[in-house]
């Protein structure tokens, strides 16, 4: 890869970036509902690196904070870190997919097991669908996570 590749010169990344609202509804592997929360998604490019913040509210009023960085490792792909404890066990990779989409493959580092797949569609410059398949050590469904989400800045 180039040591040159700007993700601002991306073609779906940048239309990503700003701040989005959403409703996280998460299924089991029945399709059953286990939780369900709002987020408020913090994604920009710095320095050229994906950087994002979560912001997760529950009906209980608590909330918590996931960050995630991103480095270029290739054309239309940025390898993602979670930088708090929960993520720091996964390896992911974020690809651009047509003029819209990306498609996330996350990894356990110590098994080299897929575990998850996210696809993020930009509907139109405010709405997005995100879906996420959670998968089991042994590769079967864990569950569903479906976002809906409105571009607020």
């Amino acid at each position: 890869m180039s040591e040159t590749a700007q993700i601002s010169n991306f073609k779906v990344f940048p239309k990503h970036t700003g701040v989005w609202e959403g409703t996280w509804t998460i299924l089991d592997a029945d399709s059953k509902e286990t939780r369900r929360f709002t987020a408020v998604v913090t994604q920009k490019i710095v320095d050229n690196q994906w950087r994002q913040t979560n912001v997760q509210t529950y009906a209980n009023g608590q909330s918590e904070i996931q960050n995630f960085v991103g480095y270029v490792v290739g054309e239309g792909q940025v390898q993602i870190e979670g930088l708090d404890s929960v993520f720091s066990n996964y390896n992911t990779l974020a690809t651009e997919v047509g003029d819209d989409l990306i498609i996330f493959q996350v990894w356990d580092k110590a098994t080299g097991l897929l575990r998850a797949v996210e696809t993020i569609n930009l509907i139109n410059s405010g709405e997005r669908i995100r879906t996420t398949q959670s998968l089991t050590a042994e590769g079967k469904l864990r569950g569903v996570m479906v976002i809906v989400e409105r571009r607020i800045e």
